[in-house]
């Protein structure tokens, strides 16, 4: 992974985190985080990050 991959996946898992805590605090919904997610993922390109939204984990609502 090089300098950029690493500021893109970085950026990303920064993002989800914020993600989370909004949900959490009851500010948007499951189905706005992973529309954010996916949103995300067009934009920065992580590649473990876009792994992770495309997979079926994300389609069955497993976290982790």
């Amino acid at each position: 992974m090089n300098k950029k991959q690493g500021a893109a996946e970085r950026d990303y898992r920064l993002a989800k985190a914020i993600f989370t805590a909004l949900r959490d605090k009851g500010i948007i919904t499951n189905e706005e985080v992973s529309a954010l997610k996916k949103e995300c993922v067009e934009r920065l390109k992580p590649m473990v990050g876009e792994l992770e939204v495309n997979s079926i984990a994300e389609e069955k609502g497993y976290t982790g």
